[in-house]
């Protein structure tokens, strides 16, 4: 088989496993019918992957590569450095609530089986990118000063606590502000308790 076509059909196989798992749920991601969404050949899918198992840590990897590119862009479409941060933080969510199966396959009850260093490298490169948020701000005194990493830490567990939390609908009013209305409030809210004082 051509390397080139190789490649090509498995982006097809990975494009229809996360149309698939974003439609209808994890369940609906199945070898066969990735191959049928994806046009290929039946045996395609399992050319190209051992079992479901392996087709799942590549659509993890993939989320986890697209989250850090949502913040990356996120940020750099803004001059001032507060805004960078609030747009970054408010990317991650943004995507964690438009793709909730994709956002639950990485950080939901199932663990993803047997991580391999691909998917790894890409949960260091997501993290990475908050990382990046916090470091930019530390360097112009707006947010407390203090170990990066710790603190990027913590701007990710608020990240993951707001977007796991509108994703499962726990917000909304009378118990909780509503956080379809009121999200970016929240967020506001929440980092300006980091800001440097």
């Amino acid at each position: 088989m051509n390397p080139r076509d190789s490649v090509m059909t498995r982006a097809a196989i990975v494009d229809a496993a996360s149309k698939l798992l974003e439609d209808s749920g994890p369940e609906a991601v199945t070898l066969r019918a990735v191959g049928e969404a994806a046009g290929v050949s039946r045996s395609a899918p399992y050319r190209h992957y051992a079992d479901k198992a392996a087709l799942m840590r590549a659509l993890a990897e993939r989320t986890l590569r697209q989250i850090a590119g949502w913040i990356r862009y996120g940020a750099e479409r803004h001059q001032d450095a507060w805004q960078r941060v609030h747009a970054g933080c408010r990317a991650y969510i943004d995507y964690a609530v438009e793709h909730p199966h994709h956002y639950q396959l990485v950080f939901g009850d199932t663990p993803i089986a047997e991580p391999d260093p691909s998917l790894e490298e890409a949960a260091d490169d997501a993290m990475a990118a908050v990382g990046e948020l916090v470091a930019q701000a530390q360097d112009v005194d707006l947010l407390r000063p203090g170990p990066t990493r710790e603190i990027a830490t913590i701007v990710w567990v608020l990240l993951h606590g707001l977007a796991a939390l509108q994703i499962t609908g726990h917000l909304h009013e009378p118990r909780t502000i509503d956080g379809g209305e009121h999200l970016a409030d929240l967020l506001d809210l929440a980092l300006e308790q980091l800001r440097s004082s």
